[in-house]
Formats: structure tokens, sequence, C-alpha cells
């Protein structure tokens, strides 16, 4: 929001360099003449060419397998399909050796002529009778696919293919990543949310989709809400944790690539259909199902097409407390832990969640093929929620802040939810393979949007004079569970004293729309013996961000009471018979009494004047220059770098203009190295030492100033909160080092240890203050805000360790020989300098210290079952501590105190799910989630200072799925 500069164009603070394009341009037209001048030389002498397929017994693919050709030194991956090509190979006589952890490895000598295609058939067995689960067990199978495809890459990758997806109750893909080494979660309304790699916060994450750049739904920021994509719509999952250069720059903390389901060289069918129950609102249901079909067509099978959906209701329900914590001096001089007011919160959810993928795709030749892919998901988080605020007024109490000890009356509010969002995306593209070259091309466009579906809320204040509400100490047995007078309760709860305040509703949209172009290109050639190849390529992407929501305000001209609605919840087990709850009517019917008489009330509107309005178009230009070199069958080294360039314009709100004409522009170039080495110690032992740059642009809502406040209902009972954007931020990067070992076990298992280090500079971190006779925008009320801003600190860094363990026990006698064990730890350690108000050193937001995941399972016959423990340690959620450093304030208490950071508690959940094989392709499966009825939540300085603390109790549900032509 502009309020002290003219209306007129400005150029964004810290954005100056205008000249990246011409030496980009000139070096990639410069190697793309001289890789182009080197194809009809090429073409005069006749090489061979090698196709074949990776499979096992029973005919179902084996993607990841490792090709190796000698004498040539030559090494392939099979793909999706199980297919690999191999060009460019003078005439003579080879031998092929093709390698899938958990299977024998096949080795065959053939001879290669020119101008001709030979092609190898491989059927892979198990490396012994006990893991025939291998190709019988979808879960099984696709960890070994996992491990195979993270085997072969040549960046430190996790897979999660669709069967480990679904193999427990992830109710999206949040909770699927959340199961990986490293990875935390921020958690929502019971479901995982933002996606936390490496201790980095989710603005650090990149998401793509096959490869695409998605816009977040969100307004203002670039993380993808992870819970607004179904758990089953992919084919499988990747994790990149350090970058590549022909990968986009995005990604500190890593790069998450949703990779859509293809069509198979076998029909494709699946169904599936589960029913739920959580114990809590007096029960509430849960209704779940997909299914797909997909085939390849032809006498060839060149032409294959998929399509997928998925469809889940939630009935989500939550009891949640957030109280003011507080520290008090009593009158015989002893302190004690205080609550200054509390809310008393009930939310009643009906969520419904879709998604529809489907792929296509034609084989033109050998290695080259056209396709198409889609996938939309749309997630209607619709709810209730009620609210009522009690205000603590014990006399003779002194407190560290002044939220409390006085006078204040209870209030409370009824809201409707309805945030409606959707995540699409449609690529195009082809890969085209001559005798040493290819070329990749593709298009594409993705939009997101969040459109308010009119929710409202509905506040109501209390008619009282004063107030005999005070926090009770006495009472006070768990101080997780507050407890307050009676008088707080009967003053609250009396509906004839609580008068309509006014209701407020929200309209408009926040979309974000993505056109994107890529093109590359790559030659092999011989660096004296050593086969190496040569990539380059380049990508432009426009986006353009809006937001163009608005609220309107009705006040009444005359007294409504609450008692003239009709009740509309009772809850009689609210936090475990901790508390009671109120009179709680709908916000619905306050809503339809304002539409009924519409003569009784005055209304104002921010319509075309909302300080939250912004607009961003930003325009992204990359090129690369990538050169991959084995120097043996045991050495690989990939080396390049890539050049970001990035144009970008705003349009935040004029305060003197009243519209949205503040203007500014500006444009950074980022230079972003890479290297990666892999050495194979032997068969089972990898070493990766990679190095990285990576970047991440401020969030469009910060750089465009947006602003947003409130004034009833935040966290905590803290009413009045304002967010403010910074035009000054500059792009965030860092050097990443990593240090990765390998080791797979025989028959079947994987161990992993490494180390990371990053160095960040330039971090954007969140900093919260309080501010007196504040006004955040003209039509928002003067008084004390609790406001944030971003801001860039000096420098961080953050390192860890992560190590992973996968084993099926098959060598343990009878049925013993069924077990197997998955299991991984992360810690992460972190330092930021130069904060604003602080001189001391705290962590990075999010950066949980200690994250493990501990999977027993179980797979016998017909049997398959998997338990699923996942934690995660308190983290820091936003900066709230001041030491005095700077002339600031410092903050009552201390770090430590009740008005310090503002952290995540520490989180454990239990998860199972059980399956039953029975005939025909058909499974009976059961699951339980979250069966430990685990917290989420949040306090400042100490976990006693608690804000929020909110459950959900578990849900159980049973159904079954079908799939008669499973590929494996």
């Amino acid at each position: 929001m502009r309020t002290n500069t003219s209306g007129r164009e400005k150029r964004i603070q810290l954005m100056r360099s205008r000249t990246y394009r011409k030496p980009v341009r000139v070096c990639v037209v410069a190697i793309f003449v001289w890789l182009s001048s080197t194809f009809g030389a090429a073409g005069q002498n006749p090489k061979g060419t090698l196709t074949g397929r990776v499979t096992d017994t029973s005919g179902g693919v084996l993607q990841g397998a490792q090709i190796e050709l000698q004498p040539a030194n030559v090494t392939a991956v099979s793909n999706v399909l199980g297919q690999f090509f191999v060009n460019d190979l003078n005439p003579g006589t080879y031998t092929i050796t093709v390698s899938y952890v958990g299977f024998k490895s096949f080795t065959k000598t053939l001879d290669i002529v020119a101008g001709q295609t030979a092609s190898v058939d491989a059927k892979l067995g198990v490396e012994s009778q006990n893991l025939e689960v291998l190709v019988s067990a979808e879960r099984v199978s696709a960890e070994a696919e996992a491990v195979n495809r993270e085997r072969t890459a040549d960046n430190i990758v996790q897979v999660l293919p669709d069967d480990v997806i679904r193999s427990l109750p992830n109710a999206n893909l949040a909770d699927a990543l959340g199961r990986l080494p490293s990875v935390s979660l921020e958690r929502d309304e019971g479901e995982g949310k933002y996606v936390q790699i490496r201790g980095t916060e989710p603005r650090l994450t990149n998401t793509t989709i096959d490869g695409v750049n998605v816009p977040s739904p969100e307004s203002g920021v670039r993380q993808i809400k992870f819970d607004a994509i179904p758990a089953d719509i992919v084919e499988s999952v990747e994790i990149n944790k350090t970058l590549q250069a022909n990968m986009d720059g995005d990604g500190i903390g890593g790069s998450i690539n949703l990779v859509t389901k293809t069509a198979g060289e076998r029909p494709t069918i699946a169904l599936s259909g589960m029913g739920g129950y959580m114990p809590i609102l007096g029960g509430r249901p849960q209704v779940e199902s997909t299914g797909t079909i997909g085939q390849r067509f032809g006498s060839q099978k060149k032409f294959g097409i998929l399509v997928g959906g998925s469809y889940d209701w939630s009935g989500r329900g939550i009891d949640d407390l957030e109280p003011t914590s507080d520290l008090a001096t009593l009158p015989n001089g002893s302190t004690a832990l205080w609550k200054d007011a509390i809310d008393i919160r009930e939310y009643r959810y009906y969520r419904t969640r879709w998604g529809l993928a489907s792929s296509a795709d034609y084989k033109l030749g050998e290695g080259s093929n056209l396709y198409a892919r889609f996938l939309y998901s749309d997630f209607q988080n619709y709810g209730d929620r009620w609210v009522y605020s009690l205000t603590d007024n014990t006399p003779n109490v002194a407190l560290l802040h002044s939220n409390g000890g006085g006078t204040g009356t209870p209030s409370f509010n009824t809201q409707d939810r309805r945030p409606d969002i959707a995540i699409s995306s449609l690529i195009i593209g082809g890969k085209h393979v001559l005798t040493s070259t290819w070329y990749s091309w593709d298009a594409s466009v993705s939009r997101s949007r969040d459109i308010s579906a009119a929710p409202g809320t509905a506040s109501f204040e209390s008619t009282l004079d004063t107030s005999n509400c005070q926090f009770d100490p006495a009472t006070t047995n768990n101080i997780y569970r507050p407890q307050f007078t009676p008088a707080c309760f009967s003053e609250a709860y009396d509906p004839t004293t609580m008068k309509l305040r006014d209701v407020q509703i929200s309209h408009g949209l926040s979309a974000q729309l993505n056109l994107q172009v890529t093109g590359a290109m790559a030659k092999q050639y011989h660096l004296g013996s050593h086969l190496a190849t040569i990539e380059i390529g380049g990508r432009f992407r426009n986006a353009h961000k809006f937001d163009d929501t608005f609220n309107v305000d009705f006040t009444p001209s005359s007294d409504v009471f609450l008692n003239q609605f009709p009740n509309g919840l009772v809850n009689n087990h609210y936090y475990d018979n901790s508390y009671k709850l109120g009179y709680n009517p709908n916000y619905q019917v306050v809503r339809n009494f304002v539409n009924a008489n519409p003569a009784n009330f005055t209304s104002q509107s921010t319509f075309g004047a909302d300080p939250a309005n912004y607009g961003l178009v930003e325009k992204v230009s990359a090129g690369y220059l990538m050169n991959t070199l084995d120097l043996s069958s045991r050495v690989r080294i990939v080396a390049g770098v890539r050049f970001e360039g990035t144009d970008l314009t705003t349009f935040s709100f004029d305060n003197q203009s009243g519209s949205l004409s503040d203007k500014a522009n500006g444009s950074y170039v980022k230079v972003l190295p890479s290297a990666s080495l892999r050495y194979a110690f032997n068969s089972s032992t990898n070493l990766r030492l990679v190095y990285g740059r990576g970047l991440s642009r401020p969030d469009p809502q910060d750089i465009a100033q947006s602003v947003t406040f409130t004034t009833v209902g935040s966290p905590g009972s803290v009413k009045n909160t304002a967010t403010l954007g910074n035009p000054g931020l500059k792009a965030e990067t860092a050097d990443n080092f990593d240090v990765l070992v390998e080791h797979y076990l025989n028959p079947f298992g994987m161990v992993t240890a490494g180390f990371f280090y990053k160095n960040l500079s330039d971090p954007i971190v969140s900093r919260t203050f309080v501010l007196d006779n504040f006004q955040p925008s003209p039509i928002a009320p003067v008084g004390t805000y609790t406001v944030t801003q971003p801001l860039n600190a000096g420098s961080a860094w953050i390192s860890g360790f992560e190590a992973a363990y996968l084993q099926h026990l098959t060598f343990l006698p009878g049925k013993l020989g069924g077990l197997g064990i998955s299991a991984n730890y992360g810690y992460t350690s972190s330092r930021a300098s130069g904060l604003s108000g602080r001189s001391d050193h705290p962590r990075l937001l999010r950066n949980a210290p200690n994250t493990w995941n501990v999977s027993p399972t179980y797979d016998r016959g017909r049997f398959s079952i998997r338990v699923g423990l996942s934690y995660n340690q308190a983290n820091i959620a936003s900066y709230n501590f001041q030491d005095g450093a700077d002339g600031s304030d410092p903050t009552p208490g201390g770090v430590k105190g009740p008005f310090g950071d503002v952290y995540f508690y520490s989180h454990l959940q239990v998860d199972a799910q059980g399956s039953i094989r029975l005939a025909h392709g058909l499974n009976f499966v059961m699951y339980g989630l979250n069966l430990t009825n685990e917290v989420f939540g949040f306090y400042q300085g100490q976990p006693q200072f608690m804000i929020q603390r909110e459950y959900y109790t578990p849900t159980i549900a049973v159904g079954f799925r079908w799939s008669p032509t499973r590929e494996k």
C-alpha cells in the first residue's frame, strides 16, 4: 500500500540490472549454432541403435532399471514404460547388463549393425524366492521402484510412487510427503498443508507438475497448499533435494515434482471406495472414491491415453482453545502463569476435494514422442466457526502485558467459511531423438485461483457495562486447559445480552495465470575415450497474479440480539467435557436476516479501494548450459550453469488517489552454477557430492505492498492484527552443499546417510511487533495492532544430517519373513543474523531440529499391514521477540517469556492401514488416521505459554480397491 509517494511509475528498490538478456542470448545462440553445425558431420558416419524393455517375470514394467553397455561405457535408465533407448553406437559386439535392486541382473551379448536397431527384452527374476512379494504386493513393488529411481538419478531425489502413497491414510499429498527424510509439515484443520524441506519454510519449496511451475492459489504467496490436491491423483511425487542447471532455480529447500499418470503397456483399470467416521460433534462422516482407466492402442501400441479422477468429502470437526498467556505478579509478590483472555472455538467442516488427471502420448519412433498432460484439482474447504471470547478482569494483579486485568466484557462471533481453491496445469510437448542428438520442447498453461464464495462473519458484543470474569488458577489442574470462573460463562452465554455489532461479507477472486515455453537440445560427443553429453536449453514464463477481493460491512441501525436467532450447534463433549459450549446460532441465519431487512443496516464496501488488492506481472527468462561426463562406469560428473532473469511490475493501492494505481517495476538476474559427482565404490555403494545455487523470490503480496488487517477473531484473542508489505525486499539466494552415501542391501533394502549445508544470502524473515495509535488502512479503526512485516535479514545458514533405512526382513524364519521396516531421521540446525530489533541469532523459521518417521510393515500372502509414526519437533512459526537492538522496545518477559517468538508445538502422529487381497484384483482396506488424537497448536517462548491447541479425534475408515489389470 502506498502512503507517501506519487502515483507515477517508480523502480522497485534493489532490482537494478536491465542488461542481462543480451549476454544470455548471445551465449545461447552461439552454442546452438555450434551444436547444429555438428549434425551433418555426425550423419556421415552411420551408427546403430539399441532399444529394449525391462520387466519382471509377470510382465510388470520395472522403471528405474540401470542399463550398462560395454565396452562403450554407456549407461541408460528405463522409463515409466520400462523402456530404454541408446543411439549413436558404433557397429560391433556389446555386452548389455540390466540391474534392478531386489532382482537378479540380466546380461546378454549382442551385435550392433550400422543403420539398424537392435532390440532387447530383459525379463528379471527376483533375487530370492522370498522376494516374490516384490512382484505380487503393490506397496513393496512400488518401494522397489522408488529405490531404483533414486539410485539411477543424477541428483539427490526421493520418490513416492502412488502405491506407497496409498499404503497409509494420507488425506492429501502433504501428508504423504511428510513421511520422507528431513520433510516436516505445517498442519491445519487436521491435515498437512505446507511442505517444509530440510528445515526451510514453505516459501523456499518450489512445486512443479510434470516439470512445469505451478502458481499458488492463495493470494500473495508462492507456496502450494498441498491439501488442495488429492493424494492419489498422480503416478508419483519426486522431491529433488538438489538442483541441476536444467531445472528451475526456485527451490532453496527443494523442488517437488508431481508426475501425472500415463498409459502403460497393459490396460489400466483401478477403482476404490472408502467410508469413514470421526467421533466428534456427535459423529462426522468421511467418503473417498477414485478411478483410473487407460490403454495403449495399435499393433505397436504407439498411442496411449489415460484418465483418472478422485473425490472425497470430509465432515471434520475441531475443538479449539486460543488463550492469551501472560505472567502475573500477585499481591503477595509471587509470580504465576496467567491467562489474560481466552477464545472458546468450535469448527464444523464439510470439505469437498476432487481432482482429474489425464494424459495422452504418441510414439513417433524409438526415443521420440509427443504428449499432452492435464491435471485439475478443486478444494472447497467449507465450514462453520463459532467463537466466544472471554477476558480476565482479576483486580490487583500486575501483568507483563496490558491485555488483561481490566473490565473487558465477553464477545461472540459466528463465521461461514467458503474458500474454493483450484489448481490446474496443461502441458503439451515432445522429444525427438536423432543419431547423436535430441530435442525437447513443451508449452504449458497453469492457473490457480481462490474464490471467496461470499463467506462472512457476524460479530456480537456484550451489553454489560462491567464483567466479573476472571482467570481461575486454583481450578486449573492442566496448564493446557486453563479454567475461568463461572461468571465468565454465565455472562458470555446469555444471548439476551449479546448485541449484533456488524456483519462482514467477503467477495472477489485471487488468481495467477502462468504461460510458459521450454526448449532444449543435447548432443553426445566423446572427450577422449569418455562419453559425454552437452545440453543447452531455455525457458520463458509469464506470470500474472492479482487480488481483487473486497469486503462489505453491514452495521445495524437498531439493536439486534443473539436470542433472535435459533441455536445451530450442540456439542456436549467439547474438549473432553473440560468446557461447556454456549448458544451458537449459524452465521447463515444472521445473513438471511440482513438480506431480509436491508433498511435496518448501513453498509460500507471496500470494492475498488481495498488495501489488500494488488497486481503483479512477473516475467522469468532462463537459459542454461549443462554437461554430463562418464569418466568410467563408476564415475559420473554433471556440471552446468543457469541464468535466470526476472522482470517485475506491480500495482498496489494508492491512498492519495484511492485506486490501484501505484506502479513499480524492476529487473534483476541471478547466476546459478551447479555440479555433482556420483562415484560407485561397487555395485552396492555410491557416494554423491553435490553443489548448487538456488533462489527464492519475495512473495507477491510483500513486494506489491499489500496490506491486510483484522479486528476480530485473531489467534490468542489479539483482536487487532495487520500485515504490511515491503517493496525493498531482495530475492533470497543460497549456496547448497550435499554429501550422501547410499548402500543397497541384499536381497532387498537400502541405507542412506548424508550431510547438507545451506548458506543463505538476504534471507527473508517475518518480524512481529506492536504499534500503538496505528491505522493500517483508511477503512480500519485506529488502535493498537500486532503487526507482521517481512524483511531481509543479514545472513543465515542451515546445516543438517539425514539418514534412511528400508529393508524387508525376508531372511527371518517362517511367517516372520513378512516383516519389514522403513525409517528415516533428519536433524537440522540453523542461525539467522541481522534481524531487526534483536541482537541474538535465533533459528530460521520452520526449522524443526529433529524429525523422524518409523513405519513397520508386514506383507505375507494376502495380507499387507503398515503402521506410520511421524514426528516433527517444535519450531518457530514467526519472530516476535525484541531485545532493544536498533532502538526497539524490549519484549516483556524475554525470549522465553509469554510474548517471545511464536512456535509450533511438537507433533507425533500415529496412523495405520491394512489390506486383504481377495479375488480377481479386489482388496479389502481398513485404516486409522491420527490414532493418538495428536494436538495442533502454537505457543510463545515456552510450551506453557500456549496461544492455540486444537484436537480433531481419530478417523476410522473401511472400503475396497479393485484393480484387475494392475501393471505389476
